[in-house]
């Protein structure tokens, strides 16, 4: 029989008044006795009403800032967005949390700002600009910008044969068997024709605004001027083919690397012959490459061969056609790992794990724990009162994730990314087979951050050459890149893959 209200109230508080004297345990007992016989009504109420008003704690308010800093971290950007929702404060502190939303930047690929002077507002639509870019990357990838050799005059249905596609904005460069180099402008969202130069039989071609620069299989090496098309000077002293020509204009020379086994340098603008540097290489040089130095006396240069051999060396210019040879390092690479990079801050990756053994020398060994890791050399000159010498010092190891393929080459690397040409077949998201594909590799999460498939795989056995290379340090607001990589479908046709210009573009 109920109570009525006096009786209830004085028999209400004296159950609250014993309540509070018994133990954890027994007040836990009496809660769970009453509990099982409550109804739906007080049930209800209990989950409904009671306790989402009187049991919520916000935890995060009860912590210190930099703790929750470090706890909104490990959230990813959509969970971020669904916690904002929770309540004012919440909404108020993420939206605040600039740290917070520049990490987020950082795990999907974008550049570490140090020091990072924009405020929160700006690093959260940085994120999401850079989210959307991600999100839909292989879908802004587009495949059917093609580049074609000229008919072939006695067979009208074949196309002469293109070789060693290079990138300088905004063109695309290409030599071609029938003896010229082709300029392609991919800007407008298909291939146009734009230049053509008369040179010679090519094996590299390299070019900026003002030359041409061609290697040639006719033991020569020549520079063309990009506005007329005329020869500007023709660099001939080889015995065997010219494999690669490297400009370094700053001091005004042209360095050639031969079947001959041979590197010359040679003046830019005369074509004399200064220097022939014999017995670096065992090898056809196939790579030539300046790397900077603060020293603006000293030419410092990788080089390397058919052979696996990779050599640095330096030159110390006694005057503007006297050098002195004062010292190289030689890393003895094996044959089956593919050409190093160099990084756009001008270190040099080599995909092998090396340790230098005898710096003083100018040797170099192979630790064998295979082909898992990336290194990162920085090349210096430390000066010395009798004789300069080289200081090779790895700065950087990078294991790579165990889910890329062993038939790959590394065609590309910065602070952030690697690309890697895979030769192996590789199923689309539609189930299609594909005989290759490119891998981009986030070095920092180390992990697989993109996969595109080839439709191809390259008759020579060349690897797709990179185009834009500013966006493997880092996204960052302005480098998506457009040209992303250029392969050969067959002897005469060319296919660039590129992407979205911007990355809130879909």
């Amino acid at each position: 029989m109920p109570l009525n209200q006096e009786d209830f109230s004085h028999w209400l508080d004296s159950v609250v008044e014993v309540f509070s004297t018994l133990s954890e345990e027994q007040k836990t007992g009496t809660v769970k006795a009453v509990l099982e016989v409550c109804g739906c009504e007080q049930l209800t109420y209990l989950t409904q009403i009671f306790i989402p008003a009187t049991c919520q704690i916000d935890f995060i308010s009860h912590l210190p800032n930099d703790v929750v800093i470090q706890i909104l971290k490990y959230l990813d950007g959509e969970s971020l967005l669904r916690s904002r929702k929770v309540c004012k404060s919440w909404y108020k502190l993420i939206n605040a949390s600039k740290e917070v939303w520049l990490h987020q930047f950082w795990r999907i690929g974008g550049q570490v700002l140090s020091p990072p002077s924009i405020t929160a507002g700006e690093a959260q639509k940085l994120f999401w600009q850079q989210h959307v870019y991600r999100k839909n990357f292989n879908r802004q990838l587009k495949k059917g910008q093609f580049i074609f050799g000229p008919y072939d005059e006695e067979d009208t249905s074949e196309f002469f044969k293109l070789k060693s596609p290079y990138f300088f904005k905004p063109y695309v460069a290409v030599g071609c068997e029938d003896r010229n180099v082709y300029f392609w402008d991919t800007t407008l969202g298909a291939a146009f024709l734009v230049k053509e130069i008369e040179a010679h039989s090519v094996c590299q071609i390299k070019f900026d605004k003002d030359f041409l620069y061609t290697a040639s299989y006719d033991n020569t090496a020549a520079s063309w001027n990009m506005e007329t098309g005329q020869l500007h000077s023709k660099y001939v002293g080889h015995v065997n083919a010219v494999m690669c020509v490297e400009p370094v204009k700053r001091h005004n020379l042209v360095l050639t690397g031969s079947a001959d086994l041979t590197i010359k340098i040679w003046d830019h603008d005369s074509g004399e012959l200064l220097q022939t540097l014999v017995n670096l290489h065992s090898g056809w040089i196939k790579q030539l490459r300046a790397l900077s130095s603060p020293l603006s006396d000293h030419l410092v240069v990788l080089s390397c061969d058919t052979k696996g051999q990779i050599c640095v060396w330096y030159k110390l210019l006694i005057d503007m056609k006297t050098f002195s040879h004062e010292h190289h390092m030689l890393l003895n690479v094996p044959f089956c790992l593919s050409s190093p990079t160099v990084t756009s801050d001008g270190l040099v990756c080599i995909p092998a794990d090396i340790v230098l053994s005898d710096a003083c020398k100018g040797t170099a060994t192979i630790v064998q724990t295979g082909r898992g890791m990336l290194s990162f050399f920085s090349v210096s000159v430390k000066e010395n009162t009798r004789k300069d010498t080289l200081v090779c010092s790895c700065v950087r190891r990078v294991c790579l994730p165990s889910s890329l393929s062993e038939s790959r080459t590394l065609i590309g690397a910065g602070r952030r990314f690697a690309v890697f040409h895979v030769t192996e077949e590789c199923v689309s998201e539609l189930n299609d087979y594909y005989s290759s594909s490119i891998s981009v590799v986030d070095l920092e999460l180390k992990k697989i951050y993109h996969t595109s498939p080839l439709d191809h795989f390259s008759p020579f056995g060349e690897p797709p050459v990179l185009g834009e290379t500013d966006w493997l340090d880092g996204f960052n607001e302005s480098n998506h890149p457009w040209q992303l990589w250029i392969s050969q479908m067959s002897e005469g046709h060319l296919s660039l893959t590129t992407g979205n210009r911007h990355g809130n573009q879909i």
